[in-house]
């Protein structure tokens, strides 16, 4: 199995593992999210940047109150694929009292997650 593969396969495994355990914030409505990687695949660039601009890096940002979990780059990102994953799929983040993304931008940060982070 190539690297990629592998990648993929331990996103979807999480996921997985997070649908069967699903936490989250008691007060945000979380969606129930695909944990295949849909086609065509998110981009980075056009369709995840943004989401993370609009909705995490008011605190994941050098300066913020998260700047050690800097989420500006995308090698930030990738290096915290797993943790960003696991938040955003059981509506841990944005911390309830914040603006909530859309079911549907959760929906497209999930997807790009499982793909296994193109950087596309």
């Amino acid at each position: 199995m190539t690297n990629g593969g592998c990648v993929r396969c331990r996103a979807i495994l999480s996921a997985a593992v997070l649908l069967a355990a699903c936490g989250g914030s008691e007060s945000v409505n979380c969606p129930n999210l695909s944990t295949t990687c849909p086609s065509p695949q998110p981009s980075y660039t056009t369709d995840v940047r943004p989401i993370l601009n609009a909705r995490c890096t008011t605190c994941h940002s050098p300066g913020g109150q998260e700047a050690v979990r800097d989420l500006t780059t995308y090698s930030g990102v990738f290096s915290q694929r797993q943790a960003v994953l696991t938040q955003v799929y059981s509506c841990r983040m944005p911390p309830s009292g914040a603006p909530q993304p859309a079911a549907q931008e959760r929906s497209v940060l999930v997807g790009w997650l499982v793909c296994g982070a193109p950087n596309n």
